[in-house]
């Protein structure tokens, strides 16, 4: 038999009901740090101690980064009662086209790239779209760079510029060597940001080599045979860091789909399009057959690269056929 899927109001409704009995409970504030399954790792602001918690199913979901209350048992496990109103939430579809959330309560997300494996575009442009929608401030991380000789470098810097050139922040450094990582801490202080990327681009070796000398941070390997990167981080966790900020690690993706994609949330990743599409002749216009658009025409001439131009198209097609739901 298949679970009854509650409504908004329903949903809402449960949410009022249990702020209100929050509202009357003795909870503590938490913070979660980690998502195991059906538990989650909340922290205490007051002690820094860290305790497992199950929650309610009623709840919808609790992620990494959610601002909670919880109920201490005398087992030094909790619950977790009730999750404060989220300022963002990014969720991505599963291997199952399942919605998975990945964090809450970011401004920024790093979209990690390494020289090995070698960069998506498309899965960059889906990042930044996911990004903007939130919002949050997307970032390039091409990290490795200790990899590349300067010809190697430049290119790399040309691969870039399709993004850096709309405006779009990139920052090149080096967790081994440690280029670039003072520049990084100075983009994340004060931040909450997520690191998304293809698996083994680095990011959880970016994590450890901001933290202090000691502190546990998986670290996967490059495979030889597909040059692609194991999974070795298998749970978004979250990290304080000592210079001001906290990062949240997720696990290594192949691709990345964006959830609840809409037309709008395409557009907004796709500045150089919406600009030129002011000149089409029909407001209606979307780019593909109309006579008299702006937009093709700056593709022939140049002015937009024919690879976005294609990738805003297979975007938008996805986003316009899924009967999303919120």
């Amino acid at each position: 038999m298949s679970k009854r899927r509650l409504s908004d109001r329903q949903k809402r409704h449960i949410q009022q009901r249990r702020a209100q009995e929050a509202e009357n409970l003795a909870l503590r504030p938490g913070l979660v740090v980690a998502h195991h399954g059906k538990q989650v790792l909340v922290e205490d602001p007051e002690t820094g101690a860290r305790h497992p918690c199950s929650f309610r199913q009623t709840l919808g979901g609790v992620v990494t980064g959610d601002r909670v209350r919880w109920q201490m048992h005398p087992d030094g496990k909790g619950t977790v009662e009730f999750v404060e109103p989220r300022r963002s939430v990014l969720i991505r579809p599963d291997t199952l086209g399942k919605p998975r959330m990945m964090a809450a309560n970011i401004d920024q997300v790093l979209i990690t790239l390494s020289p090995v494996p070698e960069p998506n575009p498309s899965v960059i442009d889906r990042a930044i779209v996911a990004a903007l929608d939130l919002p949050a401030r997307p970032i390039l991380l091409l990290n490795k760079i200790d990899l590349l000789d300067d010809e190697e470098r430049e290119q790399m810097r040309d691969f870039l510029r399709e993004w850096t050139g709309l405006g779009i922040t990139a920052l090149e450094l080096s967790a081994s060597t440690g280029a670039g990582l003072e520049a990084l801490k100075a983009m994340l202080d004060g931040h909450e940001s997520l690191f998304v990327g293809l698996s083994g681009v680095g990011k959880s070796s970016i994590v450890r080599a901001l933290l202090p000398e000691g502190s546990e941070v998986a670290v996967g390997e490059i495979s030889e045979h597909s040059l692609e990167g194991r999974h070795t981080t298998r749970t978004s966790t979250l990290y304080h860091l000592p210079d001001g900020g906290d990062v949240v690690d997720a696990p290594g993706i192949r691709d990345f789909g964006v959830w609840a994609m809409t037309p709008e949330a395409v557009l907004r990743g796709f500045a150089e399009i919406q600009e030129a599409a002011q000149a089409c002749r029909f407001a209606n216009c979307t780019h593909r057959m109309e006579p008299g658009c702006a937009v093709k025409q700056a593709v022939e001439d140049g002015r937009i690269s024919a690879r976005r131009y294609q990738s805003y198209l297979e975007l938008m097609e996805l986003a316009s056929s899924k009967p999303w739901e919120g």
